[in-house]
C-alpha cells in the first residue's frame, strides 16, 4: 500500500516446524503432527481446520487487496498472488498433483476465473515461466521448466 516494493513472499512457516494452531477452535496439535494423519480422523478434522483458515487468510488478503484502488483498477488487477503448498500429502510427503492458486488479474496478462489441470509432472516451473511472463521478464526456461503453461496468459 506505501508502493515500497513490487515483489514480495510470505510464507505461514516452515512446513516442518509444526506451528502450533491451538488457537483454532477444535486444534490441539501441531499442523505437521496432523499433516501426517495416517487417516486417523482426529488428525485429518484437525488438518481441514488448519487448511480451512489457511484458505480463509487467502481469502482477507485478496479482500484487502480487491479493496485497494489503483488508477481505474486495484492492486489486485495488477497483481499474482500465488497460494500453494511444497506438498499434495503431507502424510505420504507426495509432491506430485499440488494445489495451486494463482489469483489476481497479472495487469490484465492472467487469463482469470478458469481451473487448470496439467499431465502429472508437469513441472511447477512452468507456472514461473508464465508468471514472469506477465511480470514482463520473459524467459524461455527457469530451474526444470519445459515452457510455459498453456491457457495461464491471456492470448
Amino acid at each position: 500500500q506505501s508502493d515500497t516494493t513490487r515483489v514480495s513472499t510470505f510464507m505461514f512457516g516452515n512446513a516442518v516446524s509444526n506451528v502450533s494452531f491451538r488457537f483454532l477452535e477444535g486444534v490441539s496439535a501441531g499442523h505437521h503432527d496432523v499433516s501426517h494423519h495416517q487417516k486417523d480422523p482426529d488428525k485429518l478434522r484437525q488438518y481441514q481446520i488448519i487448511s480451512r483458515w489457511h484458505v480463509a487468510q487467502l481469502a482477507y488478503l485478496l479482500g484487502k487487496l480487491r479493496g485497494m484502488n489503483e488508477g481505474d483498477s486495484t492492486v489486485l488487477d495488477n497483481s499474482m498472488v500465488l497460494f500453494a503448498s511444497a506438498l499434495s500429502d503431507g502424510n505420504s510427503h507426495n509432491p506430485h498433483k499440488l494445489p495451486l492458486v494463482l489469483a489476481g488479474g497479472g495487469g490484465g496478462r492472467l487469463d482469470t476465473g478458469q481451473h487448470l489441470a496439467y499431465a502429472e509432472d508437469t513441472p511447477l516451473a512452468n507456472l514461473y515461466v508464465s508468471m514472469l511472463d506477465a511480470f514482463g521478464t520473459p524467459v524461455e526456461r527457469f530451474a526444470d521448466s519445459t515452457g510455459p503453461l498453456p491457457g495461464v496468459l491471456r492470448g
